[in-house]
């Protein structure tokens, strides 16, 4: 496969994994978000913040996978791409819910007292 087209391969797999993530998750993240922000326009920077991170994590584990493992079969580059990106999405979601995760204890901690 031409050096070109298999990095374009792998960059739309990992845009294309991140956008099918973020179209599950924009409404979800969008109600946390107003609930725990101050105002709107907070709510909204970190929305945005954190679409832009999950999708800018797996396409650059993509790439960095893709520049240091050389593999002669396209079908293996391939599977490696998408191993690459659905691990990105993996730790990027990871540090998303991990971070509004003490939020939203912290806010249900304040309900119940």
């Amino acid at each position: 496969m031409n050096a070109y087209l298999q990095l374009l391969a792998a960059s739309l797999i990992s845009i294309a994994a991140s956008l099918a993530v973020l179209h599950v998750l924009s409404g979800p993240l969008t109600n946390i978000l107003d609930r725990i922000c101050p105002d709107e326009q907070a709510a909204a920077f970190w929305a945005s913040y954190t679409k832009l991170m999950l999708v800018i994590a797996p396409l650059l584990l993509v790439l960095l996978v893709d520049m240091f493992a050389r593999v002669g079969n396209p079908l293996d580059s391939l599977r490696l791409t998408l191993m690459a990106a659905l691990g990105g999405l993996l730790l990027g979601l990871f540090s998303v819910g991990r971070h509004l995760g003490r939020f939203v204890e912290s806010a249900r901690g304040g309900d119940a007292s």
